[in-house]
């Protein structure tokens, strides 16, 4: 079941921002298809759980 945040642009961007930066220190800033990903799932037309599972099937895909 999808549920849409009562989140507003403004405050989402402020979360991906905050997430990116914590990231970046560590050499690992986010990519743009990431950051589209999670305004997907704050707005209710994904889910963490989709989410997690595409990447999960690509890296097995990767080193199968």
């Amino acid at each position: 079941m999808r549920k849409k945040t009562n989140r507003t642009e403004k405050e989402i961007e402020e979360i991906i921002r905050k997430v990116n930066g914590a990231m970046a220190l560590e050499g690992m800033p986010l990519t743009k298809e990431i950051k589209n990903n999670i305004r997907n799932c704050f707005a209710g037309r994904s889910t963490l759980e989709r989410e997690r599972q595409k990447v999960i099937e690509r890296y097995n895909q990767l080193y199968e």
